[in-house]
């Protein structure tokens, strides 16, 4: 336990550095923000929007003092902006969530997994159903990474005043076309919809996984990719109506409904 402490700085510190540097610089380089809970395809979209835009994507790395793109996990939104909010039914993020937190050894998420398995404690971490209802009240009550629950995020974010709204549904939906209206709404400069048709064709996530794919095979990773599924709907294999009293405690109910979400009890 002690070896973490130096490692859980050194993240802290970084990712303490790169939020103040966006939330000082975001109106003067400028910087288009993706902000999300993880694991709603925040990733996915900068990669669209940085085509789109012309504008660097510096995936991991320190931003620079030039227009670009960056993404992230903003709480606070002091500072901020030219933000986009992308959003994801929270039953699909935290299934993938899950993944990410026990599973994904990609982008130095090897401390991540060490915390987490820790504080969890299960007995089998393959059985996502029988183990959800504990992990979203541990989200809840001592969360790792973000510091922040969906619901803090949800109460802040929701329809905030100068931010572009968007969901991960409707981009799996109509990629081109939400990624138009994002990327004029964003930097006020319109996309014609051929170019975005070509840039949602080159980013179509069959394609991008094939790619993240194969690049493990040749370096003999054979684990869970970062990569996974981005599936819609694909929650209720890992819900039961325990996990979704888990929901309701933890408050995520209300804002699921304010975003459009169905919150209704299902087995």
């Amino acid at each position: 336990m002690s070896s973490m402490v130096p490692d859980r700085l050194f993240v802290r510190l970084r990712a303490l550095r790169h939020k103040s540097a966006v939330r000082l610089l975001s109106g003067v380089a400028p910087y288009y923000i993706v902000n999300e809970f993880p694991k709603c395809g925040g990733t996915w979209l900068a990669q669209m929007l940085s085509a789109a835009t012309g504008l660097p994507f510096r995936r991991n790395q320190s931003v620079r003092l030039e227009p670009s793109i960056t993404h992230g996990h903003f709480l606070n939104p002091a500072g901020l902006r030219n933000v986009v909010v992308l959003w994801r039914d929270p039953r699909d993020m935290l299934v993938s969530f899950y993944y990410h937190c026990f599973f994904v050894k990609e982008f130095g998420n090897e401390l991540m997994i060490r915390l987490m398995r820790e504080k969890a404690g299960f007995a089998d971490y393959e059985d996502v159903r029988a183990n959800m209802p504990a992990f979203i009240r541990l989200l809840a009550t001592d969360p790792v990474s973000p510091r922040f629950t969906w619901p803090q995020f949800a109460a802040t974010w929701i329809n905030r005043p100068g931010t572009v709204q968007a969901r991960y549904e409707n981009l799996r939906a109509d990629a081109a076309g939400e990624l138009s209206r994002i990327a004029e709404e964003l930097t006020g400069k319109p996309l014609l919809l051929e170019r975005a048709q070509a840039i949602a064709a080159e980013f179509e996530f069959a394609k991008v996984k094939a790619k993240v794919d194969e690049k493990r095979a040749m370096h003999g990773d054979d684990g869970i990719s970062f990569v996974r599924e981005g599936a819609v709907g694909g929650w209720s294999k890992h819900f039961s109506p325990e996990a979704v009293e888990a929901l309701a405690a933890g408050g995520y109910l209300e804002p699921m409904q304010h975003l459009g979400y169905d919150a209704a009890v299902k087995d």
